[in-house]
């Protein structure tokens, strides 16, 4: 089993490692394969994770990242309100299809937040685009969104930036991206929801 090193949370002495299982689910155009199965380490505690569903976001006729969504193995959610919503060990992985600028990355982000929530967390958003904005995300990119229980969520652009928020609704606001009633496309919530447990 592979196992690759992540990050450390700033300020929060966690780490998050994976390791991945040989079962994978391939997105339609994409070019990488989610595994259905991964373990995340925070700190001391190793936490199994299931892969719940993967999509992939497009802007007008262009492919723009995959996404896979997983969930701490032993977390009971039926629905795609109950993924945003649950204060559990989960992940958004992102790999991009295509270069985008910082600059274009931050205005999704901020426009796809305000779509649910359009006043709320404004120090929080800021933040949050603040980091995107920093850099440019190239093709074959990984940002890796990590809800950490009781915190808040750490964002992290592999081998560029990264950052810790700590506000747990704020962490939902990002879930409701793609699973909110305002979400980025019916196709990503259907996608990131389909191997929820009926």
């Amino acid at each position: 089993m592979h196992r690759i090193p992540i990050t450390l949370l700033a300020g929060l002495a966690l780490t998050t490692s994976f390791a991945y299982s040989e079962e994978v689910v391939e997105v339609t155009g994409g070019s990488f394969k989610y595994p259905t199965h991964i373990e995340a380490t925070f700190g001391a505690r190793k936490v199994p994770m299931k892969l719940t569903g993967a999509a992939m976001r497009r802007k007008a006729i262009f492919n723009v990242y995959t996404i896979g969504s997983y969930i701490q193995a032993d977390a009971q959610v039926r629905t795609p309100e109950d993924l945003a919503a649950a204060d559990v060990a989960k992940q958004l992985h992102l790999v991009m299809e295509r270069t985008v600028s910082g600059k274009d990355m931050a205005t999704a982000f901020h426009d796809a937040i305000r779509a649910n929530y359009p006043t709320e967390f404004k120090d929080e958003l800021e933040k949050f685009t603040t980091l995107m904005q920093a850099q440019t995300a190239e093709k074959g990119d990984h940002v890796w969104i990590t809800h950490i229980p009781g915190v808040g969520i750490h964002v992290n652009l592999v081998g560029k930036k990264a950052e810790t928020i700590k506000n747990v609704a704020f962490s939902k606001a990002v879930w409701d991206i793609y699973l909110g009633s305002k979400n980025v496309g019916e196709p990503v919530k259907k996608g990131l929801s389909a191997r929820l447990e009926k």
